[in-house]
């Protein structure tokens, strides 16, 4: 997890130099024998956001017979018999839960049928956005109506210090 979740550089290699540039180096020399680079705060600025994916787009692109429409993906993709799964056939589709599933998988919750009947099954009839709303019923029921203040991050200052 450590590996996946890094960065795609290390801070510890960036040191700042007598004139202001910074200086990156490598944890393994290059093939040709380079093992670090001088920019300035705008150049390395302009690399890091040459790297960073644009939002809801797939890193991974497949075409050809892989791509998610093909005609012929179908031939290709092992059933689930090839792969060695027994029974019957399995969904491989994208799962449709309802509301009152997601609860229950995530928070271990029952939300499906009634907890007091144990037969009907619920359904959402309102959703309250309102804050004073959800304070007035907050306070009704003797609840906590102000939310915890947030935390902010803790940072460690020296790492930016470079950006002025």
């Amino acid at each position: 997890m450590r590996y996946t979740a890094r960065g795609a550089g290390a801070l510890e290699g960036l040191e700042e130099d007598a004139g202001g540039d910074l200086v990156y180096t490598f944890t393994k020399p290059w093939s040709d024998g380079t093992t670090g680079i001088t920019l300035s705060p705008l150049e390395l600025l302009e690399k890091l956001a040459a790297i960073v994916p644009l939002p809801r787009v797939h890193l991974v692109r497949y075409t050809g017979c892989l791509a998610p429409h093909s005609e012929m993906r179908g031939a290709i993709i092992p059933t689930p018999r090839q792969q060695g799964v027994d029974g019957g056939e399995v969904n491989t589709g994208t799962p449709r839960w309802s509301w009152a599933r997601l609860p229950g998988h995530v928070f271990n919750l029952a939300m499906a049928s009634c907890p007091l009947c144990r037969q009907g099954s619920l359904q959402i009839i309102a959703a309250m956005t309102q804050e004073a709303v959800i304070t007035r019923i907050l306070r009704a029921l003797k609840l906590a109506s102000v939310p915890p203040p947030i935390t902010p991050a803790h940072v460690r200052q020296e790492t930016f210090d470079w950006v002025a």
